[in-house]
């Protein structure tokens, strides 16, 4: 079958370790749409961080921001959403203060956290925005985020984190490993490839008309159900083994090699 919509993840797997899109990747998506497929970034950060990406490949058709909480088009405009009821969102960033536990939720318009630290220094290396100190979340909290995130980089203290919020929270949210140090909560049900799909059925297209490309656990929702499953070459074993094609690494532009391939 062709390939009617290519989705792909933004951190490494189509970014480069400096955090650029190659000048080829860019060629090759822009090339892909002119043949009529269409471009579906769908990545972990915000659109308050990643919308630069989307103006530099300059043909995208829709984005999935937050892990899958919110699709937007073109013009910024919402196509769908879904939120984790306030009430929850309370109740996990108190579970995180009682550890003392960094969290950090996202409104429509940014990310927020109680006070600068230094994991909020990991995550601007990462996505170049600083985001919003608002105090104890938990208590200022005033709206449904779009998403929330634990972030741990002692990996032993993130094994016991993670053991913990799922046992507290799993029944009634989503929580997935973007990075080894990234615990990521969405609305229950909530994905990426629940996104993606929803984007495919508007336009008719089937999952086996789907390519997805992707790198971490957070990126298997979309990978497992297209019918073009990629995944590069820098992810860890047990995500290729979720794979239909291994390719390069991002700094390889492996995605790139994929498009011209498969597509082009």
């Amino acid at each position: 079958m062709a390939v009617k919509l290519l989705a792909f993840d933004l951190d490494d797997t189509l970014l480069k370790s400096d955090l650029t899109i190659g000048e080829r990747t860019v060629k090759a998506l822009r090339a892909a749409h002119d043949k009529g497929v269409l471009i579906v970034p769908a990545s972990g950060r915000g659109a308050q961080t990643l919308w630069k990406y989307v103006e530099q490949i300059n043909t995208v058709d829709a984005v999935v921001t937050t892990n899958g909480s919110q699709v937007v088009g073109r013009q910024h405009e919402v196509i769908f959403e879904q939120r984790i009821p306030l009430g929850t969102a309370k109740e996990i960033a108190k579970f995180a203060e009682e550890h003392n536990w960094y969290i950090q939720g996202y409104s429509a318009d940014d990310f927020y956290y109680e006070k600068v630290t230094k994991e909020t220094e990991l995550y601007h290396y990462y996505g170049g925005h600083w985001g919003q100190a608002i105090g104890p979340v938990s208590e200022n909290i005033q709206e449904d985020p779009y998403k929330m995130i634990f972030i741990e980089t002692d990996l032993e203290e993130m094994a016991r984190l993670k053991a913990c919020a799922d046992k507290a929270f799993a029944d009634r949210v989503s929580l997935f490993m973007s990075k080894p140090f990234y615990y990521e909560i969405t609305a229950k049900g909530c994905n990426k490839g629940s996104s993606v799909l929803r984007i495919a059925k508007e336009h008719g297209i089937t999952p086996d008309e789907i390519m997805c490309c992707g790198d971490s656990d957070n990126d298997l929702s979309m990978i497992d159900m297209a019918g073009y499953r990629v995944v590069v070459g820098n992810a860890r074993d047990e995500v290729k083994a979720h794979a239909t094609i291994v390719c390069g690494t991002n700094d390889e532009e492996g995605v790139a090699d994929v498009i011209e391939k498969y597509i082009l």
